[in-house]
Parts: C-alpha cells; structure tokens; sequence
C-alpha cells in the first residue's frame, strides 16, 4: 500500500516537470506562423496579430504561442512593424538572457496578452498528420518590450543614436 503511494506520488511530481520540458524543447526549434490581421492597436505601443504554433498536443502549442508571439515582435517584421532586432545572430550571442527570458513563466509574459483569454476558435484549430497548428490572436506590448530590451543592452537605445 505505502510502495503504491509513493509510485504514485512520484508520478503525480514528474507529470507537470515533464510537461514544461516539452515546452522548452519546442521554444528551441521556434516554429510559427505570423498573420498580420492589418488592426492598428489605439495606443500606438502595441502589435495585434495571429500566431500560429505547431507541437504534438493541443495545450503544449497554446503554452508556446505567447513565447511564440513575442519572440516574433523581436525577430521578426509584423506589418508595418521591423523588427526590434535586426537580425537573429544576436539570439545567439545573448543566449543566457533569451533562455530565461523565454523559460516557462519568464519575463516574456509581462508583454504578451490573449485575445478571448486564450480561447481557439475551431477554425483556428487545425490537426495536421502528427501534429496541431493552433492559431492565437495575440496582443505584444512592443513599447514596453524595446524599453525593457534596452535596459537589459540586448538593443542599443533610441537616444544613444543622435
């Protein structure tokens, strides 16, 4: 009886360990889609647009599609939007920074919100052969992530140019 517990407490801890490696695995091969959906955001700070995410399990591509989404803003012309970073290679010179930035609950989490509070419409669900593309209305706080990409040096400042 006490052997059984034990076994079933151990997998009860693993399963959500287990569940939020999957996720970083996904992070490090940064799979996406971006559709602009041409919405000017009121505020003139924020970027609205479509991200599709692909992973094996329905709930592992939605955990991705905020990382996703911000990850785009940085790399990636939205729109009328460049890209805050011109070009990737500077993923890899600041890896430690990105890696906890994009670790599960990291700080990419503050610039990120869900339209519908994460709900997918059906359209937006699409099971392919092994895998879901889930499409996500996002909202990033593009002001606020540059301010923040800037007080970490990962960007140089929009001052430091004149």
């Amino acid at each position: 009886m006490r052997y059984r517990l034990i076994c079933a407490l151990m997998l009860i801890a693993f399963l959500p360990a287990n569940a939020g490696k999957k996720a970083d695995k996904e992070t490090l091969v940064w799979r996406y889609e971006v559709q602009d959906l041409n919405i000017v955001a009121k505020n003139g700070k924020d970027v609205i647009f479509k991200i599709w995410s692909y992973s094996k399990k329905e709930n592992t591509a939605l955990m991705q599609a905020g990382k996703n989404a911000v990850h785009a803003v940085i790399f990636k012309q939205i729109g009328y939007n460049p890209a805050l970073v011109g070009t990737e290679s500077v993923e890899l010179e600041y890896d430690a920074f990105f890696r906890s930035f994009f670790a599960d609950g990291g700080e990419y989490m503050r610039f990120v919100q869900f339209a519908n509070n994460g709900a997918i419409a059906p359209s937006d669900k699409i099971k392919l052969q092994k895998e879901y593309k889930i499409g996500v209305k996002v909202t990033v706080n593009r002001s606020d992530l540059r301010k923040y990409l800037e007080e970490h040096g990962i960007i140089k400042s929009m001052n430091s140019l004149f």
